[in-house]
Order: C-alpha cells, then sequence, then structure tokens
C-alpha cells in the first residue's frame, strides 16, 4: 500500500510539472494561456471560422501530451528482480537403477565318449545236457544276458540366485538443531514453519520486523540455499506486484557441503552452530521507527501461507 501511494504522488506531480512547462511555453510562444477559459473559447471560434493556425501550435501541444504520457507509464510500470545464478563446476551424479534382467538357464552339454571298440555280448556255453525222444526241446536259459553301460547321470546345475536390489537409505537433510532456532526466538524473530523450499528441506524461516526474511539451512550446498531464494522472489512477484520490493531475502548456511562462489552476500556461510548464534546475538530483530503493527501482522500472515503452499506443494 506504501508503495502503489508513493508512486500515485509521484504520477501527480509529474503531470502537474508538465502542465506548468507546458503553459510556460505556449504562453512565451504563442500568446497562449492554457489555464485562461477565454483564450480556450477563443481558439474554438478561430477553428470553426476554419482560420489559419501555425502547425507549430499543435505539435507543442501533443508532445507535451506524450511526454505526460511516457512519463508516467514509466513510474508506474511493474518491475521484476532477477537475481543471478551461477552453475557449479562440481559434476552431478545420477543413480540409475536398472531393472533385473531374467536369468536363463542354460543346459550344459555332456558329450559322451565313444569306445573304440564296440563290446558285443558275450555267450558262455554250457554242456548240453542229454536229449530224450521224449522230452521236449530246451529253451536256451542258460544263456547270459548281454552286459550293458551304466546310464550316464547328467549333473544338475546349481540354481542361480537372483540378485536383491537394495535401495539406497534416504539421507535427511538440513536437519536444523534446536539451538538455531532459541538463538533466533531469543533474539526476537518469528519462526514460520516450512517443510520443504526448492531442494531445501526442513529449513527455518525466520521473519523481522523490517520485512526481511531469513533461511537458515545446516549441511547443503550454496546452489541448494540460491535456489530457495529464487523459488519465494518468483512466488512474491507473482503475488505481490512491486511491492515485493520491499521484502529483503538472506540466506545462511551453517556447515555448508560445498564452497560459496558468490561474491555478494546473499548467502552468509558459518563454519558451526556457535558462530550463527553469536551472529544472532549481534543483529537482533529491533522494530523501527516507523513500525506499522498492523502492517508487520499482514506481512507475517502472508509469509505463513507461502511457507504452507510451498511445503505442501
Amino acid at each position: 500500500m506504501k508503495r502503489f501511494l508513493d508512486k500515485f504522488l509521484l504520477g501527480i506531480l509529474w503531470l502537474l510539472s508538465i502542465a506548468l512547462v507546458t503553459t510556460l511555453w505556449m504562453n512565451t510562444n504563442y500568446g497562449f494561456d492554457m489555464l485562461s477559459a477565454a483564450h480556450w473559447e477563443y481558439l474554438a471560434t478561430l477553428q470553426a471560422h476554419r482560420s489559419e493556425i501555425k502547425p507549430d501550435f499543435y505539435i507543442s501541444l501533443i508532445g507535451a501530451l506524450f511526454i505526460a504520457l511516457i512519463g508516467l507509464y514509466l513510474i508506474v510500470r511493474p518491475r521484476t528482480r532477477h537475481i543471478k545464478m551461477e552453475q557449479s563446476s562440481a559434476p552431478q551424479t545420477n543413480i540409475i537403477i536398472q531393472p533385473a534382467q531374467p536369468i536363463v538357464q542354460t543346459t550344459p552339454k555332456i558329450e559322451t565318449q565313444k569306445t573304440e571298440k564296440k563290446q558285443e555280448p558275450v555267450f558262455t556255453p554250457r554242456p548240453a545236457p542229454a536229449i530224450s525222444l521224449t522230452s521236449r526241446p530246451m529253451s536256451p536259459t542258460g544263456l547270459r544276458p548281454p552286459t550293458t553301460a551304466p546310464a550316464a547321470t547328467i549333473p544338475t546345475p546349481p540354481l542361480q540366485q537372483t540378485p536383491k536390489f537394495t535401495p539406497p537409505k534416504p539421507t535427511v537433510q538440513n536437519t536444523n538443531s534446536p539451538e538455531i532456532q532459541s538463538a533466533l526466538e531469543k533474539s526476537e524473530y518469528i519462526i514460520k514453519k516450512c517443510d520443504r523450499i526448492g531442494k531445501l528441506q526442513n529449513p527455518i524461516i525466520a521473519v523481522a520486523y523490517d520485512q526481511s526474511v531469513w533461511i537458515v539451512a545446516t549441511k547443503t550446498a550454496p546452489d541448494n540455499m540460491v535456489n530457495a531464494i529464487q523459488t519465494l522472489v518468483t512466488i512474491f512477484d507473482d503475488t505481490l506486484g512491486d511491492t515485493a520490493n520491499d521484502i529483503k531475502l538472506r540466506g545462511f548456511i551453517i556447515n555448508p557441503t560445498e564452497p560459496n562462489k558468490r561474491s555478494d552476500d546473499l548467502i552468509i556461510i558459518f563454519d558451526n552452530t556457535a558462530d550463527f548464534v553469536k551472529y544472532v546475538s549481534e543483529h537482533k530483530n529491533i522494530k523501527p521507527d516507523d513500525y506499522d503493527a498492523e502492517l508487520f501482522d499482514a506481512f507475517s500472515t502472508y509469509i505463513s501461507t507461502v511457507t504452507g503452499y510451498i511445503g505442501k506443494a
């Protein structure tokens, strides 16, 4: 609302300035007073009688009108903020899980050795018994049956077990200790609950009286913090328009996994929790001179809505 009021007053000031300059120009060069109703009535009479009027007179009026409209547009046009994203030089490793392939069991070929010489059945003759004329001929029951080789036993190949895939255990990132939240609360910062922002898991969101938003995370890369800040900037610009320029965003990383390659102060790095607690105690949340309780309550409620929406998205 404050931003809108500033632009409204600035636009009125611009139009009054253009009107004053145009009046001075027309009065000096053409003797025409734009604030006089009698002069406008005299101009209408000349136009009705088709009297000759200098083209420069109309060009001056049209030029002043265009300058006023262009300046007014530049004042009220929306502006969006963009944060420069820097690509990390560290290569990203993608884990590709391949499906288990079916196991095809192959039956081994068994080669039978050929004997150099085929064995033939051996008959052992016995002495022929006496044959009687009245007896029937005896059948050769005394013949020994042929010797046969034992059947070859095919070994059964061992069954191959399908390898079991064990999924990797999920790693919990950004586990903020209660000491961090306690330090922020002691310095009178307002904590907002948020489960996730971009690539950050369970970050701590702290709101200050000067419409500043702090994002605190541990054991993460600076690129993940930049991604979270850019996500909030996009939502603020889409929902608030130019009013989003009044919100200040700052990222804090404790024990980062990668060094910070940014040269600006968008992200502040701490080696341990004790250093962050010391920094918070030195930068307490103090109410500014133009503090508006109703405006801050609306701002705090808006941040709660945004963090709740991002965490469930």
